[in-house]
């Protein structure tokens, strides 16, 4: 064979496959609807509510509750990761539980169905959405879990506006504080969804 046609055959190759590689990148990963790291999240609601050394276990506390509102609520943990908080525009919260409430009760959830799992690893395009919720155990507890994720759930929509029925009726029935604005703003979510596909 002749070194230009080597050089050529070599080339060509190394380009089909930059090619492919680029194409697999950009058009099968689905980059979109990435989570947060729920590992973070965790850290922060941890490191906003107790003391350094406290035996969480032996401390139960509330869960941050700005007169009710999601997103009030959420920004007093964004101190604890540096002030960032562009991700609170794709999560809802819901504020009003406390870390001794049952496990499986809704406090976060990503607010539209995503491919993804969890942040480090991306889904392809052919991999069906579903919604990731962050129940109040963290998905730590010996409660059976609904789906994997990390330090959250991944379920269907169903199960999805299940749980948050039921973290909403709870709230609720135990008439937290803020009880009537955290029912109406989450109620005001669950109806939203109804139109949306998975």
């Amino acid at each position: 064979m002749r070194p230009k046609r080597v050089i050529f055959w070599i080339v060509g190759t190394l380009a089909v496959l930059l090619g492919v590689a680029l194409g697999y990148y950009n058009f099968i990963l689905d980059w979109n609807d990435k989570p947060i790291c729920h590992k973070l999240i965790m850290i922060s609601f941890m490191g906003s509510m107790h003391e350094s050394g406290v035996n969480v276990a032996n401390d139960p506390k509330p869960f941050p509750n700005t007169k009710g509102v999601g997103r009030d609520s959420l920004t007093n943990i964004c101190e604890e990761m540096g002030g960032y908080n562009d991700w609170i525009r794709d999560y809802g919260y819901v504020p009003g539980l406390k870390e001794d409430d049952p496990g499986d009760l809704v406090i976060m959830y990503f607010n539209r169905p995503t491919r993804w799992t969890w942040h480090g690893e991306p889904p392809t395009i052919f991999k069906k959405k579903a919604w990731i919720l962050i129940p109040v155990d963290f998905a730590e507890g010996m409660r059976p879990k609904s789906g994997p994720g990390e330090l959250s759930e991944r379920v269907s929509l169903d199960e999805f506006r299940s749980r948050l029925k039921r973290t909403i009726d709870f709230i609720r029935t135990n008439e937290r504080p803020n009880w009537q604005t955290i029912v109406a703003e989450q109620t005001k979510f669950l109806d939203s969804i109804d139109h949306v596909s998975q």
